[in-house]
């Protein structure tokens, strides 16, 4: 949407897909209120199974979209485009990208409402997992990573592509040999990873070179619009997601082990020892509190405390995990049933190490900071002030 809106802005086109995924987006925000609070969707993201609200939600929904799509039905005739744009141009990559992460979208909700639908129409159970994510939702955007780049180089209405390959040149020569290149460094070489790292580089150096130029070539850079350092914050933001997911995919590891008291692990660099495990009573259950060493090149980093919850209101056991986290890694230890009793008990114990994960969530902010940077843009508040002043000034003179 904030794609399309940049191009309604600028161009006057798009108005259509404009109206429609701004509609969408808050349909999709209501739908997904409705599966975690309804108790439609079993799973560890749903809050609550309470179906009054659930129907409430439900009927706000149809309300919401329905009577929104009824006034866009309505008056879609009366909406003007704009001019054309030549195959080779900014809008026509930014056609792309709507085009595709409109099918990734597509492709989550179908993932999410099928094993639903499915189980409506009695036709069995049914479960989707990260296999069929995996599948469809990575191809789709491999070609967005490519094309984000090639759409914040190319010119509004009409560009070449021999000029555009010259600018490009530079930047896909370096991404594709570092990206080739640093899966070395990190363990055995993958081509998958030595993808995502070469279309993450991709973007951080398109990005880079344009925020160069523009400090540059610009007297007073300062006075560049806010929209231009958002749309490289948000890019640069989604570059460092792709980091996260290429090594976490590329080179997480996990053990599922059992551990008696002094026994250790070893994952991905790290030593794991259980030096105890304790009972401790908490305000509503009772928990079973390990105590594991987090060792690396033989000195101890720190202490890590898994527990295992029973709460008096339900007989089920709950596992509360224990993270260390870091710049470049992640490592969690959680603690299983006990195995055996004695003297010397064992419990089951799994552990894992997860190379940049909290590059995920820092990506997420700064697509986040960088949505709200474009949003913020001063000319944004100019035409708002100026259309409240005409509204004020014809207000007055009748």
């Amino acid at each position: 949407m904030i794609h399309s809106l940049a191009v309604t802005e600028k161009r006057g086109l798009f108005k259509n897909w404009t109206i429609v995924l701004a509609i969408t987006a808050f349909s999709m925000s209501l739908l997904g209120t409705f599966l975690v609070r309804s108790g439609v969707l079993t799973s560890v993201h749903a809050f609550a199974s309470d179906p009054k609200r659930g129907v409430f939600i439900l009927l706000f929904l149809t309300v919401v979209v329905g009577g929104s799509l009824a006034l866009f039905a309505m008056r879609a005739s009366k909406v003007r485009t704009g001019g054309t744009f030549a195959l080779v141009s900014r809008e026509t990559f930014l056609l792309l990208n709507n085009v595709l992460l409109t099918t990734a979208a597509a492709s989550v909700l179908l993932g999410t409402l099928y094993p639903l639908i499915v189980d409506a129409l009695n036709l069995g159970k049914l479960s989707v997992g990260p296999p069929y994510f995996n599948a469809v939702f990575a191809p789709i955007m491999v070609p967005v990573l490519l094309f984000m780049v090639i759409g914040s180089y190319a010119r509004w209405k009409n560009d070449g592509v021999a000029e555009l390959a010259k600018k490009l040149r530079p930047v896909a020569i370096v991404s594709v040999l570092a990206g080739c290149s640093l899966p070395l460094l990190a363990g055995p070489w993958s081509w998958l990873v030595a993808l995502g790292l070469s279309l993450a580089i991709w973007i951080m150096l398109g990005s880079a070179a344009q925020i160069l130029r523009q400090v540059r070539d610009t007297a007073n850079w300062k006075s560049t619009p806010m929209s231009f350092w958002g749309m490289h914050v948000a890019h640069i933001g989604i570059a460092v997601c792709v980091v996260g997911i290429t090594m976490v995919k590329g080179y997480e590891t996990e053990k599922d082990v059992r551990m008696a008291m002094g026994d250790t692990v070893s994952v991905g660099g790290y030593t794991f020892r259980l030096t105890g495990i304790r009972e401790v009573p908490g305000p509503n259950y009772a928990a079973d509190v390990g105590d594991v060493e987090l060792i690396r090149d033989g000195r101890v980093l720190k202490t890590l405390h898994p527990e295992k919850r029973t709460y008096f209101s339900s007989t089920m056991p709950m596992t509360e995990a224990a993270i260390d986290t870091g710049l470049t890694r992640d490592v969690y230890v959680s603690l299983g049933e006990r195995l055996e009793g004695g003297a010397n008990p064992a419990w089951a114990m799994r552990v894992y190490h997860k190379p940049f994960i909290t590059w995920i969530w820092g990506g997420c902010v700064l697509m986040a900071l960088g949505g709200a940077m474009a949003a913020l843009d001063r000319r944004y508040r100019r035409k708002l002030a100026s259309t409240a002043n005409a509204s004020i000034g014809k207000g007055l003179t009748a």
